[in-house]
Order: C-alpha cells, then sequence, then structure tokens
C-alpha cells in the first residue's frame, strides 16, 4: 500500500474546500436592512400592505406571491402584537400620503423574473423586496430583499407547477422575514 504525499492530501483539502465555498456563495441569501430607529407600534395592531409593483412578471406568479404573503402573515400574526394585516385595495397614487404617513405599512416589488428554458430543464429566477414604514416616518425602517431560484427537468415537472412552487416559496420567505422581524420588537 502506498503512502498519499500530504502534498497531496492539502491540495485535496484546499480544492475540496474551495469547491464548497464557491457552490454556497452562488446560493440567493435574502438581505435584511433594519433601521437602528425600527421600533413599529401600528395604532389599533393594523399593518397595512399595498399591492406590489411588478416589472415584467407573469400576472399569475404576482397574484400567488401576493395572495400568499398577505394570507401567510394573517396566519402568523400570533407571533407579533399585530392583529390583521389589511390589504390597501386603492390604487397606491390614490391613497391620501397625510393618512399613509401615519400608519404602518408595507410595499413591496417582484421584478427580474427569469424562465431559462433548456431541451430538458428549466431555471426559475425572480427578486422580490419588501419596505416597512413606520407611522411617521419617509423612510422604511425595515427593507427585505429576497431572490429566490429554482430549476426542474421537464420529465419531473411542467412550468405551470414550478412556477406556482417557486411563487409560494417567495411569499413564504417574505413573509417569514416580516414576521420574524416584527416578533422581535415584542
Amino acid at each position: 500500500m502506498r503512502k498519499v504525499p500530504s502534498v497531496v492530501k492539502i491540495f485535496c483539502l484546499l480544492l475540496t474546500t474551495h469547491c464548497l465555498l464557491l457552490l454556497n456563495g452562488c446560493a440567493p441569501v435574502p438581505k435584511v436592512t433594519m433601521a437602528p430607529a425600527f421600533n413599529p407600534a401600528p395604532e389599533q395592531n393594523i399593518v397595512y400592505v399595498q399591492p406590489f409593483s411588478n416589472s415584467l412578471v407573469p400576472e399569475a406568479f404576482s397574484e400567488t406571491v401576493f395572495n400568499d404573503f398577505v394570507d401567510d402573515l394573517n396566519d402568523s400574526r400570533l407571533q407579533t402584537d399585530v392583529k390583521w394585516y389589511y390589504i390597501i385595495k386603492e390604487d397606491p397614487k390614490d391613497v391620501d400620503p397625510a393618512w399613509l404617513e401615519r400608519q404602518v405599512y408595507v410595499t413591496g416589488e417582484i421584478w427580474s423574473y427569469i424562465e431559462n428554458a433548456g431541451c430538458c430543464s428549466t431555471e426559475l429566477r425572480a427578486k422580490a423586496r419588501l419596505r416597512l414604514f413606520e407611522a411617521g416616518e419617509k423612510d422604511p425602517t425595515l427593507e427585505i430583499f429576497i431572490p429566490v431560484d429554482s430549476f426542474f427537468e421537464h420529465d419531473r415537472s411542467t412550468l405551470d407547477i414550478e412556477r406556482q412552487r417557486l411563487a409560494k416559496r417567495l411569499a413564504n420567505e417574505m413573509s417569514n422575514a416580516i414576521t420574524k422581524a416584527l416578533a422581535k420588537r415584542n
């Protein structure tokens, strides 16, 4: 039996470590930015949610994200002191800015939706940003950036199924991030 030189062992260990760091470094990671003054105290324990803006995102995808996001928030409200998350039904430009400034509200956007299809597989990607505004604040006190991606083989699933799956995952990650941030202030 031959003895492997220690230089070869070290090289293999460094190569393995480098590959693992490279693979983990490529995964999309949510980014949360919280202002030092973050401490929303919603009037009547209600947080308002404005419809998201979307850029070049399929309507079915963005609707699923928004609807599931609000449903998930309301399902997890017991983890915070929020009584309800209410959707602002008006067009954002029709909402009275003076009224909105007195509320705690969340707004967001979805963009960079990409379907990269090949002969046998498809990669899906999207990015989202959430902003939480506190009463009396002109700038968001909480900003969350969430990239998501997915990959599937055509013989295992369909584009519609995977698009819905990615939308639900994005909504869940967004609601978890908001819930986690609001739970910290209790």
